[in-house]
């Protein structure tokens, strides 16, 4: 070959493009248009969010396409009815469905917007009616194909022959030369219309109206008939198959409100399912069961359509989840109820449950992920994230996931390198997907999902075209439709290779960090809807509806470019609205269920899963005696009163408090830690000495915050930059003060300011507590920056310790291979610790969930304030707390955490308790006591030490038990035997209870 394959190509593919005018048979001015009543000219200059087109037309035995620009992203109406969307990538609507001579309202909804969120000029540009030569179209499109085979094969031989082949048929073909017609196809021609338009001086362009194809047309088809027959004669088989499903990956929200993702589901949907209606043989699937919830509420006749369409098995709903949300920050319990809410929701309006697990661009997952997966009736599991790993790449596509329980369930994924999960019905698409695909000695099946996403519209008419030219063409995979079930059922089970832990991607680490405020309340709204459940449980109330419609607002807010920090401005404004209104809402709610006044009594919970020793705050001073026992009582820094009695409250249990008459009085004893001595130095660090080990926790001190430049190479609030550690600098206390000291605690204030921020730290020391909290005040006005705490432990261990909410993870506190130190940030819930045989140290936190053990030194991740997105990521207040002790067992630690973060409530009101519920093990933690009907209460537990044995439940409330899955399927019966149950478990396992009551609680 003369010259290199690319220039021949691009050759190929401007011969090609002289013949594409000709397809185009007439233009039509399509005028008429008006605005609010008025008509209106073009080009038209509008303004405002939003703008609405209205038209009609009546055309009769001809198909007709509307190619117009009305300024953005634009939803199409006709007769009422949402039938498709015009966009960058969908740039004509086929009306040929509606070409029956009678007359149709047409109605255009657009917004000034492109599909990420970007400003479009909001003028209406242009409006035509455009008439194909489909006959034509259709061989082009073929022609086209063959050349895109020729570019993207990896066979030297295939292509070599199709670009001989096409080369001897376009060359055949007779196009018009002369000057003046040319100029007319110009703006039709896709090869020079950009290089004609862009010189000093261009010629003046206009569209062909009208255009006499007839000659070209016949010399067109004199040779296509044989390059098709030469083309498809080859002798080369097909090898391989493709299994293509259309789709579209619609965030939630990222660069967009949420309210644009409505009308981009609306868009999306509509176009699909015109699609589905012109070629038969095209699948479409979908995610996410907010969205169908959203889609049924605002149009539900569509929803009418997508729900036919289910039946017919050509639209499938995948996934089984409410969205398609974060896989590390939220607990156990919130995943298990985005399957929980997102399959009853599948099974109740589409008749069937998803049996995939469709997460395609989540920041890494979480290893107790397989068995929620599992337990909500799934076995396979789909993600493309881990192709984005920047250092070491995932060793599989196609494997068993091993999760923390030993769960096991099918994971695949595709490498597509033409846009990944968006991709397309292309010889590109088909090609280096099936090439990329590293099993093949396992399968010869493969899975691609095309269309354009995040409001894109989805898969378009030319990839449906291109399908029925790629069928034909030899010496590439076979492509057929599929669903996803339909190819995962074919999925081999046996003989492949097993990945047993985390599913960690090596990129957007800052996701863990970046926008604090929203991570704590949502943690905050997890942590009081599972205690309004409980009380709406043991008082036997009927809440459980409204606090159902609660975790819809969180669930949605955990999509994966919500609660990781990764959306625009306008997103958090909303989504810090809506949580601080649940957390209002659920104290209304509590309040309407703990109502009985009780005259000189307050009542105590314990929300936690552990007992607690009686410690809280009130506002006022009171004299107060339990059983007896007169509580003492400590004044505050921030003039409130605290209360402590050496007496534990079991889990999920009310105590009455009396109040006394007398007035309280306020002892003055000097304050002494029973376990500890704390040093704080002139920096603002601190040191912490353990008497009963005669150890320090730490080498010289801890608490040291550090300030680090945060310019990642390009993902701002997704990302930490790996030499981050090189900007360091160790920020200086510039006051440091007791401002609290009496027999209970001792609080120590530090402050600290740097440039415009202010970060002030309270160290709270109790008497009786091995712990020393640090309660964290932060005003934030700094950007590219990234605030750390660091501990330097006097303790030498290999590995660290990860809390994951149900179980832990060990992971290296060295840097050995290059997957180890690609793990410079990573997950934990509420504590992480390191111990050696004889001594630890842990540290808890209530909403901070980047972490690093660096050998001995435990590093928590408090601020990461980028520029993009969201420019003012983090900016302004935060309130958090984290405490650090001595740790000799995981499952102290575990214990300490969950009270740190549950502590006891407080009601001015009381009532007695109707329902108990007693794990006898403290092995477990209590995930949610729902009730979900009169007559049925539901248990959920996770053993979290990583444990095996029998446990007995008390449950004096039900007559049967039975175990079920997290969707509350029964498994099996289990007896009741003095108002106990007993259960064998397994280390790390999630166990679901339903019990029915007896008659006389109904």
């Amino acid at each position: 070959m003369y010259r290199g394959k690319d220039k021949e190509i691009a050759h190929l593919k401007r011969m090609l493009s002289e013949i594409y005018p000709y397809s185009i048979l007439e233009r039509i001015i399509y005028k008429g248009w008006n605005v609010k009543g008025k008509e209106i000219c073009l080009p038209y200059k509008w303004s405002g969010d939003r703008i609405l087109f209205e038209n009609k037309f009546k055309i009769g035995d001809k198909k007709v396409y509307m190619k117009a620009w009305f300024g953005g992203e634009s939803l199409i109406y006709i007769d009422g009815k949402p039938v498709g969307e015009i966009n960058i990538f969908h740039t004509e609507f086929d009306l040929a469905p509606f070409c029956d001579g009678n007359s149709h309202e047409i109605k255009v909804e657009t917004v000034p917007r492109g599909l990420f969120g970007t400003k479009e000029e909001s003028i209406f540009k242009e409006s035509y009616l455009i008439v194909y030569d489909e006959e034509l179209k259709k061989a082009l499109n073929f022609a086209y194909n063959v050349i895109q085979v020729a570019e993207f094969t990896e066979d030297i031989y295939l292509s070599k022959k199709l670009m001989k082949l096409s080369e001897e048929f376009l060359s055949s073909v007779y196009i018009p030369r002369d000057t003046e017609e040319y100029l007319k196809n110009v703006l039709d021609n896709p090869a020079i219309i950009q290089e004609v338009s862009s010189v000093w001086n261009p010629p003046e362009l206009e569209y062909s109206l009208k255009r006499e194809n007839k000659i070209v047309k016949t010399s067109f088809f004199k040779y296509f008939y044989k390059f098709k027959e030469e083309v498809e004669r080859l002798d080369l088989p097909k090898y391989g198959v493709v299994n293509l499903v259309g789709h579209a990956h619609i965030d939630y929200a990222w660069l967009w409100p949420i309210d644009e993702t409505k009308r981009k589901i609306i868009r999306t949907f509509s176009n699909s399912v015109t699609l589905l209606k012109k070629y038969r043989e095209f699948i479409y699937t979908q995610s996410s069961a907010k969205m169908y919830k959203d889609l049924k509420e605002s149009c539900p006749e569509l929803f009418g359509e997508i729900k036919e369409l289910v039946k017919e098995g050509r639209w499938e709903p995948v996934g089984g989840m409410w969205v398609e949300p974060d896989c590390n920050i939220p607990s156990g319990e919130s995943l298990v109820r985005q399957f929980y809410y997102g399959q009853k929701f599948f099974e109740k309006e589409f008749g069937k449950k998803s049996k995939v697990c469709w997460l395609p661009d989540v920041f890494g997952f979480s290893w107790i992920l397989p068995q929620i997966i599992k337990e909500a009736g799934m076995e396979y599991f789909i993600t493309t994230k881990l192709y984005w790993n920047e250092s070491n790449e995932f060793p599989y596509d196609l494997c068993r996931w091993r999760g923390i329980d030993g769960s096991e369930i099918v994971y695949y994924s595709f490498k597509n390198l033409e846009e990944g999960y968006n991709g397309k019905i292309s010889a590109r698409s088909i090609i280096n997907t099936w090439e990329n695909f590293r099993h093949k000695d396992i399968t010869s099946s493969i899975l691609l999902s095309f269309g354009y996403g995040d409001g894109g519209g989805g898969p378009t008419e030319e990839m449906c075209e291109n399908y029925y030219s790629l069928k034909k063409i030899p010496g590439i995979p076979y492509i057929k439709y599929s669903t996803v079930e339909d190819f995962v059922k074919e999925l081999p089970d046996e003989d492949i290779p097993v990945w047993d832990g985390e599913l960690y991607l090596e990129l957007h680490r800052g996701t863990l960090t970046s926008q604090s405020r929203i991570k704590i309340l949502h943690k905050k709204c997890e942590d009081k809807l599972r205690e309004v459940e409980i009380l709406n449980t043991i008082f036997n109330e009927n809440y459980q509806k409204e606090i159902d419609g609660l975790w819809d607002v969180v669930l949605y807010n955990e999509f994966h470019d919500i609660l990781p920090g990764s959306s625009i401005n306008e997103v958090y404004k909303r989504a810090e609205k809506e949580l601080n209104e649940i957390l209002e809402r659920v104290k209304f709610i509590k309040n309407k269920i703990v109502n009985e006044k009780i005259k000189d009594t307050i009542s105590i919970f314990n929300p936690s899963s552990y007992p607690q020793k009686i410690r809280f705050e009130l506002e006022s001073l009171l004299n107060l005696e339990y059983k007896g026992k007169k509580l003492d009582v400590q004044k505050t820094f921030d003039k409130k009163y605290i209360y402590y009695l050496d007496e534990e409250i079991e889990p999920l249990t009310f105590a009455n408090i009396k109040i006394n008459n007398e007035p309280a009085r306020l002892e003055s004893r000097p304050f002494e830690s029973d376990s500890l001595q704390v040093k704080i130095f002139d920096d603002g660090s601190f040191n912490v000495y353990h008497k009963k080990s005669g150890k320090y926790l730490f080498k010289e001190k801890g608490n040291i915050l550090m300030l680090y430049k945060d310019i990642p190479y390009y993902w701002d609030n997704w990302d930490i930059d790996v030499n981050y550690e090189k900007s360091g600098v160790q920020l200086k206390a510039n006051n440091v003060k007791t401002v609290e000291e009496g027999h209970l605690r001792k609080v120590i204030k530090v402050e600290y300011k740097v440039e415009n921020s202010k970060i002030t730290q309270f160290y709270i020391i109790w008497k009786d507590l091995e712990l020393v909290e640090v309660k964290t005040i932060i005003d934030w006005h700094m950007r590219k920056s990234l605030l750390k705490a660091l501990f330097p432990t006097n303790v030498l261990s290999r590995y660290g310790k990860y809390d994951l909410d149900l179980g832990y993870i060990q992971r290296p506190t060295h840097r050995n291979t290059n997957i180890e130190r690609a793990k410079f940030e990573v997950l934990a819930h509420r504590w992480v610790s390191i111990e050696q045989p004889d001594f630890g140290v842990s540290l808890i936190n209530n909403g901070k969930y980047g972490h690093r053990i660096n050998e001995n030194i435990i590093e928590i991740s408090l601020i990461k304030a980028g520029t993009y997105p969201d420019f003012f990521a983090d900016e302004g207040l935060h309130e958090f707390s984290y405490a650090i002790f001595p740790a000799f067992n995981v499952k102290d630690t575990i214990k300490v955490a969950d009270n740190f973060n549950k502590c006891i409530t407080t009601f001015r009101k009381s009532r007695n308790q109707n329902f108990r519920v007693k794990v006898f093990s403290d092995n477990f933690k209590i995930m949610s006591f729902r009730k979900i009907s009169g007559d049925k209460i539901v248990l959920r537990i996770g053993e979290v030490v990583g444990t095996s044995g029998k446990v007995n439940i008390e449950c004096s409330f039900a007559k049967k038990a039975f175990v079920t899955n997290i969707l509350e399927e029964i498994k099996r019966e289990i007896p009741i035997r003095d108002n106990k149950i007993t259960v064998e478990y397994e280390p790390f396992k999630i166990y679901t209870f339903m019990f029915e009551l007896k008659d006389n609680l109904k």
